[in-house]
């Protein structure tokens, strides 16, 4: 195999992978030809190399294919490894503890939002939000905290391949509506999603920053409504504002 060929494969290899991060758990050799527009045969060989490695294993009933045990354990060293989530995470606990609601770190991936790390709550009725689950940003606190802080044209080329999809009564489906409310995100240094993305469920959120003011993550709480009334919403929010400027802070920002 020539130097080119080689390299070919391995990003073909790549391409394979990453349709599992789209919510996908098994996947046919036909449907990912049809996918990455690839022959049959080319899937089949790249396919039978990753299994052979443990990076993919058959489903003997279905025969389709899924993420093997190996990629896992090397998101696990890579999650441990990883500054931010290993910074984040004593103060994701703290803030679980403070509140009693499950807490998240959320970043930007491509034009999703990301769960990449999380302190569950121990409460009976609590959220939980896969680590690694992608979501649109537009309907939750941190995508719309990781919003206000792109440029224009950024945030521009998001809404046009997102679009505005509605989820509840209560989400986003305007531009202009959305362009005004990540104002007040800035101005307000958090954000809310008020049953926006999943009745019943609401959530806050504010911004990380590292060392040079970017804001590179998020970090929210989300629990039952009904747990977040008029009454405590002023609390929460100093907890969870405090908690991101406490991670910002680990990661050498030292402010305006």
């Amino acid at each position: 195999m020539g130097k080119d060929a080689g390299i070919n494969s391995i990003v073909r290899a790549i391409d394979i992978l990453e349709l599992y991060g789209h919510h996908e758990r098994e996947l046919g050799i036909s449907e990912i030809a049809r996918r990455l527009n690839l022959y049959k045969s080319t899937v089949h060989r790249i396919v039978a190399t990753l299994e052979k490695k443990d990076i993919l294993e058959q489903n003997r009933d279905t025969g389709k294919y899924r993420l093997g045990l190996k990629l896992y354990k090397i998101g696990i060293t890579a999650r441990d490894g990883n500054e931010l989530i290993a910074i984040s995470m004593p103060h994701l606990k703290e803030l679980t503890r403070r509140t009693g609601e499950t807490s998240n770190l959320v970043v930007m991936d491509g034009s999703m939002s990301m769960y990449l790390a999380q302190e569950e709550s121990s409460r009976m009725v609590r959220m939980f939000t896969r680590v690694g689950a992608r979501v649109l940003p537009h309907c939750n606190g941190a995508g719309k905290v990781l919003l206000a802080q792109m440029p224009q044209d950024q945030l521009e080329a998001v809404i046009a391949e997102n679009g505005l999809k509605e989820y509840t009564k209560n989400t986003i489906r305007r531009r202009e509506d959305l362009i005004r409310e990540l104002k007040e995100v800035r101005e307000k240094g958090f954000a809310v999603d008020n049953q926006e993305r999943e009745e019943g469920v609401k959530c806050i959120a504010a911004g990380v920053k590292n060392r040079t003011g970017r804001v590179v993550a998020a970090v929210s709480i989300s629990g039952p409504v009904d747990r977040f009334g008029d009454n405590r919403m002023g609390e929460l929010v100093e907890m969870v504002k405090k908690c991101a400027a406490s991670i910002s802070t680990e990661l050498g920002y030292i402010g305006d």
